[in-house]
């Protein structure tokens, strides 16, 4: 009975040990979690912004490639008529950042760039365009502000665009929008986007355009996993995708390396790596694109394989060909001069696209508009200046 005893009281012990041992590592492993989840919190703290978004310039005065005469009849043809009933979203998107904030017009059907950031931003001037029943482009949610994308002609067509245009135009943070919930600010939607932002998500050169003008000098944080976040992430991210892959030929993906590498300039926000990584990919790119530009000057779909593009081709269509030309005569006129392609190419492009333009019936025009927004925003960067400048410089020629 006295040795029975004895193993019961060692088994006792021996189960009160194990038992102590199990809460020990139980204890250590929730610290271990909560430190992990702390860091984690700090780790998604939003970084710090800036107010007033930058702004990039074009670096180039060309009048080759579009002449003032030229330039002025593609501006007038593609003025944004766009008052009425049920505006597509997606046009007032994309004329927003076209013609600018400064932007007026003397067609009682025309939008002014104060208007159109209205349509957009709050919720009262929405629903009189699109009625009661419509449901808000901009809304708050439990996660944040929430922009509808993709559902339909009252929403925006791409993730950030919205925000990417408003960066564009130099809208502050601070700037009101109004939504069926209350009064917020353009912040809490960058804080939003930061927010929801995962580097695999399908489409981010709208989020890398809005958060390359609104965070530097900031040029690191961590998502809300806790991965950490940076320009160079961002480029490599980009340029990992094949260039025939992503919205409008790839040229969008372009558009924001050409934006990092402006930024850096200033803001030092690239390693210097990852700047020759970007150098070197978009120098490349702009090697294919000399060697497919159709001899009339325009590009379309398979301008990666580096061939010329054939008469018959499939995919050949007059929406492709102004599409492919003004994107890369957009983001080539905000580019280094390294990365250019030889001026002749550039003259080709500009001409054929201007007069193609002016050729256009409105029908045309409308059902093409996107595109278009960007091929005149292209040319007059090519002048040198954004679209509205070339408003008002004209009704000073007019009044002299």
């Amino acid at each position: 009975m006295a040795a029975t005893s004895k193993k019961t009281r060692i088994a006792t012990y021996f189960g009160l040990g194990f038992f102590a041992l199990q809460i020990v590592l139980v204890t250590f492993a929730l610290a271990t979690t909560s430190r992990r989840m702390r860091a984690i919190d700090s780790r998604a703290e939003l970084p710090p912004m800036r107010n007033v978004p930058l702004e990039i310039r074009p670096l180039y005065d060309r009048p080759r490639v579009v002449t003032n005469e030229q330039l002025t009849a593609v501006l007038h043809k593609l003025r944004p008529r766009l008052r009425g009933e049920k505006p597509k979203i997606n046009h007032v998107d994309h004329a927003l950042r076209f013609w600018g904030l400064a932007a007026t017009f003397d067609d009682p059907e025309c939008l002014s760039g104060m208007e159109m950031r209205e349509l957009l931003t709050n919720y009262k001037r929405f629903s009189d365009a699109w009625g009661k029943d419509e449901r808000a482009l901009i809304t708050a949610t439990g996660n944040g502000l929430s922009v509808r994308t993709q559902e339909g002609f009252a929403t925006a067509s791409h993730v950030d665009h919205t925000l990417a245009g408003l960066a564009e135009t130099g809208t502050p943070l601070e700037y009101r929008l109004v939504t069926p919930q209350g009064p917020l600010t353009v912040r809490a939607l960058l804080e939003s986007s930061l927010g929801k932002f995962s580097l695999n998500q399908i489409e981010y050169e709208w989020s890398t355009l809005a958060y390359a003008l609104y965070l530097p000098p900031t040029k690191r944080w961590y998502s809300k996993e806790g991965q950490e976040i940076t320009f160079d992430r961002l480029a490599d991210r980009i340029m990992r995708q094949r260039l025939n892959m992503g919205v409008c030929m790839g040229n969008h993906r372009l558009h924001a390396l050409v934006v990092l590498l402006r930024v850096d300039d200033a803001h030092d926000i690239l390693s210097g790596n990852a700047r020759e990584r970007i150098i070197a990919h978009l120098q490349d790119v702009t090697t294919r694109f000399v060697r497919s530009q159709h001899p009339d000057g325009y590009w379309i779909r398979s301008w990666p394989d580096g061939q010329k593009a054939e008469d018959d081709e499939e995919g050949n269509t007059l929406p492709n060909r102004i599409l492919g030309t003004g994107h890369v005569l957009e983001w080539w006129a905000l580019a280094p001069e390294e990365l250019l392609p030889p001026r002749e190419t550039i003259v080709r492009a500009g001409q054929w696209l201007s007069q193609t333009i002016v050729q256009m019936d409105d029908a045309s025009i409308k059902d093409s508009y996107t595109y278009l927004s960007h091929a005149g925003r292209a040319l007059a960067l090519w002048r040198g200046h954004f679209p509205s400048y070339f408003l008002r410089s004209g009704e000073n020629r007019q009044q002299r």
